[in-house]
């Protein structure tokens, strides 16, 4: 009888586990986000850090998602799963440092980093930007 138990327990667990899961989201397509903005500054070139001294800074608006992100694969990227922090590539006049350490939602499309200004593996090249009320 107690392995009939772990049988039923056995099959019916990984499904009810995918059930619970989010779906993926896609790149180049909508999509929206909530966490916090944090700001970090990043050695950029020449060397992006291999000489602190002469290298310049760059200065990056990340999203730490308040639920991990998973992207599906597509022709050029793997799927990514387990994505905590998101660089946010804001709209015109928009200054990150007004939402630091403030929850919020972005809306926008997501894209892979292909080059090394690129910080986080995710992207989201954000269209709009709300705070999320306390």
């Amino acid at each position: 009888m107690r392995w009939r138990f772990a049988i039923l327990i056995a099959c019916v667990l990984p499904v009810s586990l995918v059930a619970v899961a989010a779906p993926c989201l896609s790149y180049d397509k909508p999509a929206t986000l909530t966490g916090k903005v944090a700001i970090r500054t990043f050695f950029g070139p020449p060397n992006f850090g291999e000489n602190p001294e002469t290298d310049s800074r760059e200065t990056q608006a990340i999203l730490i998602a308040a639920k991990p992100v998973c992207v599906n694969a597509n022709d050029e990227y793997d799927v990514e799963t387990n994505q905590t922090d998101v660089t946010l590539v804001p709209p015109r006049g928009v200054n990150w440092k007004t939402y630091a350490g403030k929850q919020v939602t972005v809306h926008g499309s997501l894209f892979h980093a292909d080059n090394g200004h690129h910080r986080t593996t995710i992207l989201m090249q954000v269209a709009r930007i709300e705070q999320v009320p306390k």
